[in-house]
């Protein structure tokens, strides 16, 4: 099940919209059994809003989201079939991954884009490594973006 604060990481992450957060909290609302203020305040304010405020009066905060999760919840998203989904994806990896740990595949993968791109300047490559390549990432990735694209409230 998302949570509030698992939805704010995503807008936090740029991932979301401030219009898809007050969406999200309004069919939360529509959904829940109970009341949750913090709901009713984003469905109001909006996220820019509310994270304005003090901690007492809005106490959920954005879930920081590490390269990857951010990682895995783009590639789930990415339309590997539309060259300017797959494009976007590609230049987010390569950037993003800057400094993080190489042990860890996705990095690897988003350093051999970012070779692509930009050392051989050779997009179409990029665009065929990360259709060839991300497919049997996938897997991996839904399971550790389950806390950020469930859709239940």
């Amino acid at each position: 099940m998302r949570s509030i604060e698992n939805m704010l990481g995503l807008w936090a992450s740029g991932l979301r919209s401030s219009e898809a957060v007050v969406e999200w909290a309004g069919v939360a609302i529509a959904r829940s059994d109970g009341f949750r203020q913090e709901l009713f305040d984003l469905v109001t304010y909006g996220p820019e809003r509310c994270l304005k405020w003090a901690q007492y009066d809005f106490p959920p905060r954005p879930t920081p989201m590490s390269y990857l999760q951010q990682f895995c919840v783009r590639a789930v998203e990415a339309e590997l079939g539309s060259p300017v989904s797959a494009l976007a994806f590609a230049n987010w990896a390569s950037r993003s991954c800057m400094g993080e740990d190489l042990s860890e595949p996705v990095v690897s993968f988003g350093y051999q884009i970012d070779h692509l791109l930009f050392d051989c300047e050779d997009e179409e490559a990029a665009l065929a490594f990360v259709r060839s390549e991300l497919p049997a990432m996938l897997p991996r990735c839904r399971a550790l973006a389950v806390p950020f694209l469930d859709d239940e409230a």
